[in-house]
């Protein structure tokens, strides 16, 4: 997080700077002569940031929220596995228990980590197949059996799909023209303030800082939204973390 941090103040610090050159360089009533013009161009230059980046923070927030979901899908399809098992004939049932409870502590301990760098873990993947092999080789003869494996078979076609959503928000973000157009567009909207000139520089100043702090800071939470799985604000394994705390509570 400090490096965002550093980068933000970075930002604002260049703002300040490059107001100063452009205040020593160009007298005050040269810059008083053209503000009509400069605010019918910052009207429409900083309009159409402000509406692509409210549109965009609006979007990733979405995202965000969408992936929690996701989580929390797959979450409670594993947590509906691992009770089906129990009424599954065993030895499939009793397999299907135990990966269930495998895949939940890898989740938690390899893939997160993983996800950090947009990669699943190959080990919760391969205990993920292994579930599918199990689930699928499970003989159901009775109509009780047929009837809870089938309803088994729709919770780990939830899963799949769940995980597969997650993997693809941890993967996939927003495109490179994208944020290069949020970025340029904060920067012309930043030097477009260059073109007034108050009297009180320190005005100026405190007001140039103060845009350049807002558009910083809404990139910034963009981006966080953007790694929901990483960064200082991201989905927690929560879900996995609670099925593995209520099979151990029921051990004892």
């Amino acid at each position: 997080m400090w490096l965002e941090g550093a980068l933000v103040v970075g930002f604002v610090v260049a703002s300040l700077l490059a107001l100063l050159a452009v205040r020593r360089r160009v007298p005050l009533e040269a810059l008083q002569e053209q503000h009509d013009v400069a605010a019918a161009c910052f009207a429409v230059i900083g309009g159409l940031c402000g509406i692509v980046v409210a549109f965009v923070m609006v979007s990733s927030w979405e995202r965000f929220e969408e992936a929690r979901e996701r989580t929390e899908v797959e979450a409670d399809a594993l947590a509906d596995l691992y009770r089906h098992g129990a009424a599954l004939p065993d030895p499939g049932g009793a397999r299907l228990r135990e990966l269930t409870l495998a895949y939940a502590r890898s989740v938690v301990e390899d893939e997160w980590p993983a996800m950090v760098e947009g990669q699943p873990s190959e080990k919760t993947y391969g205990i993920f197949r292994e579930l599918w092999r199990t689930l699928l080789a499970t003989n159901a003869s009775e109509a009780k059996d047929v009837a809870v494996f089938q309803n088994t078979l729709g919770k780990m076609d939830d899963l799949s799909d769940a995980r597969r959503d997650r993997l693809t928000y941890a993967r996939v973000g927003l495109p490179w023209i994208v944020w290069a157009f949020l970025i340029g567009s904060g920067a012309v909207t930043v030097a477009f303030s260059y073109f007034f000139g108050l009297r009180q520089i320190a005005s100026q100043l405190i007001m140039t800082a103060a845009l350049a702090l807002t558009i910083a800071a809404a990139l910034l939470l963009i981006a966080e939204m953007q790694t929901p799985f990483t960064g200082a604000v991201q989905v927690p394994p929560h879900g996995f973390s609670r099925l593995l705390q209520s099979t151990h509570e029921e051990a004892r």
